[in-house]
């Protein structure tokens, strides 16, 4: 899948925190939606960026794309429901220290990604790493910006060896 859709759902997501924040200024405050807005274009604005910081070549790898989905479930989730909840009182149960809804945004969207977020990474480490091709490329276009930039003064940059067994 090329970046399209990460982007035009960053760009959703931004126009829905910004349609937000621009509806506090309506007569009579900000109606109901707004923190919905904030919300989902919160949640969709990082699993997006998620996405587009795992492209390689263009392409955003399927395994990157599910994550990115399942994050955003999980933090418009977390916020969804402490949306929807009733309004707490004073004598309200905590859950784990905290009244109901806080629990559910802090560890919704703060503890709970971090139990699948770093196993998609490493799923994904040897795919998504640079080879030593991409190093190669990396460090040949170091050396062009820094000649381009002082021809005078161009450092050596070092470059891939090959290890011997």
């Amino acid at each position: 899948m090329t970046i399209r859709l990460p982007l035009a759902c960053l760009a959703l997501s931004c126009a829905a925190i910004g349609g937000a924040y621009a509806s506090s200024f309506l007569p009579g405050g900000a109606p109901v939606w707004a923190a919905w807005g904030v919300a989902l274009g919160g949640a969709g604005a990082l699993a997006s960026m998620m996405a587009l910081g795992a492209t390689r070549r263009g392409r955003v790898r399927p395994i990157a794309l599910g994550v990115s989905a399942l994050t955003f479930v999980v933090v418009a989730g977390a916020f969804g429901a402490a949306l929807l909840l009733p309004p707490e009182a004073p004598d309200a149960p905590l859950l784990l220290g905290l009244p109901v809804r806080a629990a559910l945004v802090l560890y919704g969207v703060g503890i709970v990604p971090l139990l699948f977020l770093p196993l998609a990474y490493a799923l994904s480490f040897d795919a998504d790493t640079l080879d030593a091709g991409d190093l190669e490329r990396v460090r040949r276009a170091a050396r062009e910006s820094a000649a381009a930039a002082n021809p005078a003064a161009t450092p050596e940059l070092p470059r891939a060896t090959e290890s011997a067994p």
